[in-house]
């Protein structure tokens, strides 16, 4: 539960209002647009005109709409929209070809542009399929122009200026993917300066307060067991004016790997509390899981062996643990339960420390 990431192109639930918004809109301004091309047209285009809106642009529309409703939509929303944009885009030039063909009528070619751009930036296409869409739609249009010379004398002036405005559309969607992916990774840096120590790399204090409480309460809806185990350091003053700060800093970061090593479920919640002080919070084990992690936690301390001199008692670094174990719902809060682990970790210091005791929330027992 360490790492969170940013996606710029994840549809919350405001996209998703906003996008189904412009979607209707769409459908709206693709009417409003029969009622102008209707002014203009010859009566013998007026129903293949009206079969070609109806029957095939307006209905894509629909289908695009129908599908945002799909609780998988977010997965397929880029192929959707590519999709939907190319089959309007070639409906209309199915119409210019009718146009054309039935009546000698050169119909406009400004809705292919308009479909693209509204690709492009108000569905949010990313690059690689604003890119294919305009290879796709460009070869169309070349391809309908070659067949039938539309527009006289210019025909290929049009193709031209067809050709590089959605070139330039799809110039615009590559610099916005840029900016989107710099934000994205500075929004990801931000997070993990909120979120991470920066000496041991483990969740600060908040975030461990935050995951944890999240958690908590998780587990205490379905009354399931919950476990938070408090260390600390021994005699890490001592060390600390032994050998200096830098060595301090090394054995703080020696007990956040050994932590690491220890607890490598994704769900395990793992904190610098403060100081030499350290948090994990891990759910779904029993005691017995609980008290081998402890003893682990101790006996890869003494593999390393690391000299702590000015330490009474004892010539090598060493921790104390204390952990809360118990069902989440037997506890009011995260904080009662990190209090009690901090009641566990006392005792284990008043045993003679380089040991873990094991509490719930009345008695502690080793």
């Amino acid at each position: 539960m360490q790492n969170t990431s940013v996606d710029p192109y994840r549809l919350s639930s405001r996209d998703m209002h906003l996008l189904r918004l412009s979607m209707l809109t769409g459908g709206i301004l693709i009417t409003l647009f029969m009622i102008g091309d209707l002014q203009m047209l010859p009566e013998k285009l007026v129903d293949p005109y009206v079969t070609n809106r109806v029957l095939l642009q307006l209905p894509v529309v629909i289908l695009l709409l129908a599908f945002s409703f799909h609780r998988r939509f977010s997965e397929f929303a880029q192929w959707a929209f590519f999709i939907a944009i190319l089959c309007l885009s070639y409906a209309n030039y199915y119409l210019i070809h009718l146009a054309w063909e039935r009546a000698a009528f050169s119909f406009p070619y400004e809705g292919t542009l308009l479909y693209a751009f509204f690709g492009f930036f108000v569905f949010g296409m990313k690059f690689r399929f604003a890119l294919w869409l305009m290879v796709m739609s460009s070869l169309g249009f070349i391809c309908l122009m070659l067949l039938q010379p539309v527009y006289g004398d210019r025909t290929f002036m049009n193709v031209g200026f067809v050709v590089g405005s959605l070139f330039i559309g799809v110039i615009g969607r590559h610099r916005l993917d840029r900016l989107l992916g710099k934000l994205e990774e500075a929004n990801e840096r931000l997070i993990t300066l909120s979120t991470t120590d920066g000496l041991t790399d483990l969740l600060n204090r908040r975030a461990l307060k935050d995951q944890s409480e999240r958690l908590f309460s998780l587990l205490r809806r379905s009354d399931q067991p919950l476990a938070v185990f408090m260390i600390d350091l021994d005699h890490f003053k001592q060390f600390n004016d032994l050998y200096g700060h830098q060595e301090g800093d090394h054995a703080i970061r020696w007990q956040a790997d050994i932590l690491r090593s220890v607890f490598r479920r994704q769900t395990d919640i793992l904190g610098r509390y403060g100081g030499e002080e350290f948090i994990v919070v891990t759910a779904g084990q029993n005691r017995s899981d609980c008290e081998n992690q402890a003893r682990e936690i101790l006996a890869q301390w003494e593999a390393v062996a690391m000299p702590n001199e000015g330490a009474p008692g004892g010539k090598f670094l060493s921790c104390s643990i204390g952990i809360c174990y118990g069902s989440a719902a037997d506890f009011a809060s995260i904080e009662d339960m990190i209090k009690t682990a901090d009641q566990a970790l006392y005792s284990a210091k008043n045993r003679g420390r380089r040991t873990f005791v094991v509490s719930n929330s009345v008695e502690l027992q080793e």
